[in-house]
Parts: structure tokens; C-alpha cells; sequence
């Protein structure tokens, strides 16, 4: 499976793939049919799974300016709006795949997984994260994941997109 052949699966099941997501190293950002943001990446030696409240993200239109400097506003660019964490924001909760201490995982191997490989840690991070949503897929869940407590990581500045 290619990386627009998940996306595609994953919009049959309600979730809206959004930019800037990507195939290597597979970082996904979704919007939650019910609301909200699902943000999955492998990086590292981890592979995370963080929900967002919806309120703490928002859709910012690329602003056209001139590049000689006088200041002038250009026609909008056609580039689709950029996704942008707010100030401050902190997943609600999440989950995360702890490769060192289940497969040994010393460095960068969590970003270099394949798409299919993430999708099937996807699964089993998404069956944790909500319980009862029937997207289970792979091993049990509990078995190599643990709890993310939220505020564990660092937002980005204001305006940045992600």
C-alpha cells in the first residue's frame, strides 16, 4: 500500500487527511469526523498517536507579498490553507509505540518504517486512543504502547505551521 492508498482508506472511515502529512517519515495529520485532530508520527525510536481538542488548531490562508520588498499585497497564492497549532496547544491525550522496548529499536528506525508498516501501528495506536471505535488491527491493544500524558511535548511558536 502507498501512502495516497491510506489516505484514501482512511477518508472511506470519516478521517479527513490533511496537510502537511506525508510518506517518509510517515507523518499523518487528520481531522476527527466528531471534531478535533489526530496527529500520528514516527520519528526516532517512537511512533505517537496525540488527539488535539478542536479548538486548538486552525486553517491559515497563504498571504501573497511581493518579493522586491515595497510591501504590496499579490492576488491570494492557489496553495490550499496551512493547518496551525494555536499558542499553547497540548494534546488532549495520546498514545505511543515504544520501539527501544519492544523491538530493540536504537536510533532512527521508527522513521523508516514503510507506510504499511505504520498504518498497522496506526491501528493498534488508534484502538488504544479510543476505545470501542473498532479500528483495531494487529496486535492487542496494551501490548508495547504507553500512555502519553498530555503537555509532553513542545507546541510550535504562533503562526508556524506544522
Amino acid at each position: 500500500m502507498d501512502f495516497a492508498a491510506w489516505t484514501r482508506t482512511l477518508f472511506d472511515r470519516g478521517l479527513r487527511v490533511v496537510p502537511p502529512s506525508h510518506p517518509a517519515p510517515v507523518r499523518l495529520w487528520a481531522l476527527l469526523p466528531a471534531g478535533g485532530l489526530l496527529h500520528f508520527r514516527c520519528h526516532g525510536t517512537t511512533v505517537d498517536l496525540e488527539r488535539y481538542a478542536e479548538g486548538d488548531f486552525l486553517f491559515a490562508a497563504p498571504a501573497g507579498r511581493c518579493d522586491c520588498g515595497c510591501g504590496q499585497h499579490l492576488p491570494a497564492p492557489q496553495a490550499p490553507p496551512r493547518l496551525v497549532l494555536r499558542t499553547g496547544a497540548r494534546p488532549v491525550d495520546g498514545v505511543r509505540h515504544d520501539g527501544a522496548g519492544e523491538r530493540g529499536w536504537r536510533g532512527y528506525e521508527a522513521g523508516l518504517l514503510s507506510v504499511d508498516a505504520a498504518a498497522e501501528v496506526f491501528e493498534r495506536l488508534l484502538a488504544e486512543l479510543t476505545p470501542g471505535a473498532g479500528a483495531a488491527a494487529g496486535p492487542p491493544a496494551g501490548r508495547g504502547s504507553a500512555p502519553v500524558r498530555a503537555g509532553g511535548h513542545r507546541a510550535p511558536a504562533v503562526g508556524h505551521p506544522v
